[in-house]
């Protein structure tokens, strides 16, 4: 099965969507060894992927990005984000016995809140 590994974000600011994802979802951040100048975010333990960011200027690709991430209760993982600098793009969404949320980080990058039923 082709499974997601990794998620990449790259910035013009990577300080502060490093500080964005540090507030959000108090996720841990090292720096690379090793060119490319990079940063590592660390989601935590248990099912799921881990993030890189990279300044835009040493990325090809497009900026903007769509993660999801599980969390336990949508509306205080949503006032962290809006607290960290990100916006709230619309109401949740019910489905599938779940809730939905869409956000953006500060530079318009899109995340998904996923609470499951």
């Amino acid at each position: 099965m082709n499974r997601i590994i990794h998620v990449k974000i790259t910035s013009d600011e990577p300080d502060r969507i490093m500080d964005f994802y540090r507030e959000a979802f108090n996720w841990s951040v090292d720096k690379f060894p090793d060119p490319p100048d990079g940063w590592r975010m660390d989601s935590g333990k248990g099912p799921g992927v881990n993030c890189s960011v990279y300044h835009s200027e040493d990325s090809p690709l497009d900026r903007h990005i769509s993660i999801a991430v599980s969390v336990p209760f949508i509306e205080e993982v949503a006032g962290r984000i809006t607290g960290a600098g990100g916006r709230i793009m619309h109401d949740k969404i019910h489905a599938f016995g779940n809730r939905y949320l869409y956000c953006q980080d500060p530079d318009g990058n899109v995340i998904c809140l996923v609470e499951f039923g």
